[in-house]
């Protein structure tokens, strides 16, 4: 059964059991289809692990729980009223490391504008030759952005697993009160074709031009000061110890 085949035939059963929201099922298994086929998985073989579509259709007509279920129903209530805590605190912990990333490609990009704009507020900055801190300065805006975008990257994770885990107490508490669960959702984001192509390229172009700029910079500060370890012959440890 092809995708097309399987979302008419669910939607025909939808509408003929006359279940609410019929359209936005079928959009949620749309959406299943298209992120398991980017994913490499034949129409027909998600079709079949799916299930038949008369049988998805008829989970969602109302049923009243009986008591055993209800009984069930409050347990897992109270289950994940207490997972909720660590679930929280490890949220917590995502959007502290997406901060770091955050002000980490802000600080770079204010390293980059200082190097290359000769800026050295309250002398921050190690004395070196200008072309040399252009060069790193370069070094520094490619990284900026190569943080930027994982900064964006990771902001899409942490919404995505939130969305995840939400689908999937959805689907604990339906399969416990006998009501029908969507399929669930991968934690791993989605971007549109343009958003994702426009980041890999962001991703792959920063990358190697901050590994060349860092280099040329590393080569020409070498050349510079006649030693590799540029650092002891500028005295850049004795200026932060002595400004």
């Amino acid at each position: 059964m092809t995708k097309n085949e399987f979302l008419a035939a669910l939607a025909a059963e939808l509408k003929k059991r006359q279940i609410p929201d019929a359209d936005d099922i079928v959009s949620e298994y749309e959406q299943h289809f298209v992120f398991k086929i980017e994913d490499g998985f034949p129409e027909g073989e998600i079709a079949a692990k799916l299930g038949d579509p008369e049988q998805i259709a008829g989970q969602y007509e109302p049923e009243g729980p009986g008591k055993d279920q209800a009984g069930m129903r409050w347990l897992a209530v109270g289950m994940f009223a207490v997972l909720a805590i660590p679930a929280i605190m490890f949220f917590w912990v995502l959007i502290v490391m997406g901060l770091v990333l955050l002000v980490a490609a802000l600080g770079f990009a204010v390293l980059s504008v200082c190097l290359i704009g000769g800026l050295n507020i309250d002398s921050l900055i190690p004395t070196m030759p200008y072309w040399i801190g252009a060069v790193w300065g370069l070094s520094a805006a490619f990284l900026a952005v190569l943080l930027a975008a994982g900064c964006i990257y990771w902001t899409a994770f942490i919404f995505q697993l939130a969305r995840a885990c939400r689908r999937f107490r959805q689907n604990s508490m339906a399969s416990i009160s006998g009501g029908a669960s969507l399929p669930s959702l991968s934690i791993y984001p989605r971007f549109s074709g343009k958003v994702r192509r426009g980041l890999r390229l962001a991703v792959l172009l920063s990358l190697v031009l901050f590994a060349v700029t860092a280099s040329l910079g590393f080569i020409a500060a070498a050349l510079s000061a006649g030693s590799f370890q540029f650092w002891h012959a500028w005295d850049w440890f004795v200026q932060l110890v002595l400004p």
